[in-house]
């Protein structure tokens, strides 16, 4: 029987989730979400994609039966499909996608950060534990805990050039403020465009957006929170909150 439901797995407090949200929502495409939990959910996802072996992750969108495995597919998908404003602009495509990559990027070394610093200090251990763990068995679940984010770090080889992640990060966010240094609302002059998005979200690993819009993860508002990038580039941080004022109501 033919899937007639749009769904999309993903993870609430994922910056790559929340692209793929945020693109499908601006277009009012309507789907149901399924939340996807690290390790637990992964035999799920693989029956889905019928991939047995190698690395699976989310966002994954499930339009139909029709499959796409990334942020970027899945916002150009909905901008193929759905209604409103497009979120890549005709001839600007390639700029979008440079973008794109500079988020990808730059996330990937902040979230690489995070999880390293969550991992090598041992009273981030009940960072992974579920909200609401009675404290009277936090001491034995707390070793269960650090193991899984070591196993997340090594599923993403998070050490690998870890003395390298600062460095890039502070590139990407240098870049970001350069290219709004004149006041910019938006990447591309004055149209809201994925590029906006891609980057926006890159803010989250350095500090949360407000709780309306998304929850953060494992470690909380502090754990994910980079208090010295934030207030170097407390200008992007307020680009960000005008973003999702003004780009995000449909939450």
């Amino acid at each position: 029987m033919e899937n007639k439901k749009t769904r999309l797995y993903s993870i609430s407090f994922s910056p790559w989730s929340e692209k793929a949200r945020w693109a499908l929502d601006h277009h009012r495409i309507s789907y149901e979400e399924v939340e996807h939990y690290p390790f637990a959910g992964e035999l799920r996802l693989r029956i889905l994609l019928r991939k047995p072996t190698g690395r699976v992750t989310v966002p994954i969108l499930d339009d139909r039966g029709a499959l796409l495995t990334d942020s970027f597919d899945i916002a150009r998908h909905a901008d193929a499909v759905g209604a409103g404003p497009k979120l890549f602009p005709a001839g600007r495509e390639a700029e979008v996608e440079a973008w794109n990559r500079r988020s990808e990027t730059t996330l990937a070394a902040l979230r690489a950060m995070m999880m390293l610093k969550f991992v090598d200090d041992p009273t981030f251990g009940r960072a992974a534990l579920p909200r609401g763990t009675p404290e009277a068995i936090v001491p034995l679940l707390m070793p269960i805990g650090r193991g899984a984010m070591q196993l997340f770090v090594a599923k993403y080889r998070m050490r690998d050039g870890a003395e390298a992640h600062r460095a890039v990060a502070e590139e990407g966010l240098e870049t970001l403020d350069k290219a709004l240094a004149e006041g910019q609302k938006y990447l591309l002059g004055d149209t809201f465009s994925y590029a906006d998005i891609a980057m926006a979200l890159v803010l989250q690993v350095v500090s949360p957006v407000d709780k309306r819009f998304m929850p953060t993860g494992p470690g909380g508002r502090a754990g994910w929170s980079n208090p010295d990038l934030a207030e170097r580039y407390a200008r992007l941080v307020k680009w960000r909150d005008e973003l999702y004022e003004n780009h995000r109501r449909w939450v």
